[in-house]
């Protein structure tokens, strides 16, 4: 299956690893309908922008898609917080969890949950987020519900990131 409008190749996955809410083909039909088509903003920082370019190629992740997660989750505020109600901390343009990525953060040499506030880091650390997600589920529409967790209720979530996908065209 193929989202044409994003140019985004969803893939299916076999039913034991994920089990989508009943109305999955629902949300994402939603997704395909409610684009979002206001015009891209024109200040975004070339630093932002280019680690993104970077990340988007290593990782072969659309930069629009990493674009609208950062749009989501932060609003492009490289100093954005979010303390959880299980007292885990969002940080970052990206709102990646220290807590909750420990061996990633091991891997990448992260020993302080401030060093995400680092706009290259958080950047950097949110693709990788992202692309082991896609690894695991097949389909982008999945590697962005997992990223902000597999909650069955976050679907809104999901349908708010893919709708500022078209920002960034």
């Amino acid at each position: 299956m193929r989202v044409e409008s994003w140019n985004i190749e969803l893939k299916t996955t076999r039913e034991e690893h994920i089990k989508p809410s009943p109305n999955f083909q629902e949300v994402l039909q939603e997704l395909v309908i409610e684009q979002d088509s206001r015009p891209a903003p024109l200040n975004l920082n070339a630093s932002i922008i280019n680690k993104v370019e970077e990340v988007s190629f290593k990782y072969s992740i659309p930069k629009e898609l990493i674009l609208a997660i950062i749009k989501h989750e932060s609003n492009f505020n490289p100093k954005a917080y979010n303390k959880n109600k299980d007292g885990t901390e969002d940080r970052g343009l990206m709102q990646v969890n220290y807590q909750h990525n420990l061996k990633l953060m091991q891997q990448y040499g992260i020993s302080d949950p401030d060093q995400l506030f680092d706009v290259d880091t958080n950047i950097e650390l949110g693709a990788r987020i992202l692309y082991e997600n896609y690894k695991r589920f097949g389909n982008w529409v999945m590697a962005v519900k997992a990223y902000n967790g597999l909650k069955a209720d976050n679907w809104d979530y999901v349908r708010g990131v893919f709708q500022k996908v078209s920002l960034f065209r």
